[in-house]
């Protein structure tokens, strides 16, 4: 090779790696944060956004268990491939706790100081650079559907859109089977769920000034239904045992409906 032929090679070289060096790097698949109370992983879908996020929470029994973990990523996934980032959230680790399904007390507790948590998290998530702090959601299973509902029942301001997978609907809501939300809620609820009945949830009736839920309960679906892989079986819980197990049909189905109701929901607040 000649002399020019080699300065222009080194020319080309030098271009190319000058580039490479000025291009941004790949933005993160996810991001940790985490405050007094509460830690959270942020799962982002493609693209550098702002997008809309959903916070997620477990129910009683935490974000560790090998089933709750592969129901965790699913739903991280079906909201991811709608565009949505997918907020994970554990409030029982960093408590130093572990499962709490059969101590009533303390579920009850945690009902109520929990929300309090979740605001922090989703101030802390919306000043993310890739998070649309206007456009957020919270979707909870059992005990985070409780406190979903707790959270409409309160600051629901806050969240343009709520979904309770299996809550406990308390009658404390309005009194006397009365439903006080002030965001819109998506309840999805199994018929044959022993353990936080759909019935309970059916009966619930909107005080005037309040939002009504969209309440949907599938035949022949137990407690957890949306957790891919789960045989049915029976777990400890409050007053005994209780029966869990996965219905590939009913949590097909409840994806769907969710994601069409945060679709609508968070477009309200574009």
């Amino acid at each position: 090779m000649s002399r020019p032929e080699r300065l222009t090679s080194f020319f080309i070289l030098v271009v190319v790696l000058g580039l490479g060096a000025a291009m941004p790097p790949a933005a993160a698949a996810s991001e940790r944060i985490a405050g007094d109370g509460w830690a959270m992983t942020v799962h982002y879908p493609a693209g550098d956004g702002p997008v809309p996020a959903v916070i997620v929470m477990p129910g009683c029994s935490g974000n560790r268990p090998p089933a709750v973990a592969r129901g965790l990523r699913a739903h991280a996934r079906a909201l991811n491939a709608a565009g949505l980032a997918a907020a994970i959230v554990d409030v029982l680790s960093p408590r130093g706790l572990d499962t709490i399904c059969a101590r009533p007390a303390l579920l009850a507790r945690l009902t109520q100081a929990v929300p309090a948590d979740i605001a922090d998290a989703a101030a802390r998530l919306g000043r993310l650079r890739r998070i649309d702090a206007r456009r957020l959601a919270f979707l909870g299973q059992s005990f985070g559907g409780s406190v979903a509902l707790e959270i409409a029942a309160g600051a629901g301001g806050r969240f343009a859109a709520i979904v309770a997978y299996y809550p406990w609907c308390a009658d404390g809501y309005g009194g006397n089977g009365k439903s006080r939300f002030a965001a819109p809620v998506l309840i999805l609820a199994g018929l044959a769920d022993d353990w936080t009945p759909a019935e309970r949830c059916t009966r619930l009736r909107p005080v005037s000034g309040s939002r009504p839920a969209r309440i949907v309960a599938y035949r022949g679906a137990h407690h957890s239904f949306d957790l891919p892989g789960l045989p049915r079986q029976k777990v400890p819980g409050v007053g005994g045992a209780k029966t869990v197990g996965g219905n590939p049909a009913a949590a097909a189905d409840s994806r769907r409906r969710y994601l069409a109701f945060l679709k609508e929901r968070l477009e309200d607040r574009r």
